[in-house]
């Protein structure tokens, strides 16, 4: 059996960007099982999977575009210290969540830290780089009736 949407399968997976770091990985966890086509998986990782047999390994790449997206140069920006919990320690390369104007939240990496303001990129970690997979299919099967009607594992 192949893997297609609306089939149960089971991967061992590790995914990098393409600076190295990991994103993910069943290395230390094992195997993991899922309904194909059920948005368990992103789209551009599913589409990569079908075909693949029982014992297949795949090495792949998947565009920033289709990972965590394009770099938008526009999303680094000045951000004033007023903006900030004063009592926030702040660290170049540190992550943070701040509360937008509307109660969203934001979240930002500090890239350079001055006296009045910070400069804050808040494009998503993985921006602009794309992904490298190695993918090994363990198992496949159908789907029971009832992970169909429920449309997961």
């Amino acid at each position: 059996m192949e893997v297609a949407d609306g089939c149960v399968a089971t991967l061992d997976y590790t995914v990098r960007l393409a600076s190295g770091d990991l994103v993910d990985s069943t290395g230390g966890c094992g195997p993991v099982t899922v309904m194909v086509g059920a948005g368990q998986l992103f789209p551009a990782l599913e589409e990569r999977l079908a075909g693949m047999r029982v014992g297949e390994t795949r090495t792949f790449v998947v565009p920033p575009e289709d990972a965590y997206g394009v770099r938008r140069p526009e999303l680094v920006q000045r951000l004033p210290r007023e903006r900030l919990p004063p009592d926030l320690e702040l660290v170049v390369g540190g992550d943070y969540r701040i509360t937008g104007p509307e109660g969203r939240v934001l979240r930002f990496r500090v890239l350079e830290i001055g006296p009045d303001a910070v400069r804050a990129d808040f494009n998503r970690p993985g921006a602009g780089e794309a992904l490298n997979a190695t993918v090994t299919l363990v198992a496949v099967r159908l789907a029971t009736p009832e992970e169909a009607r429920r449309g997961r594992v």
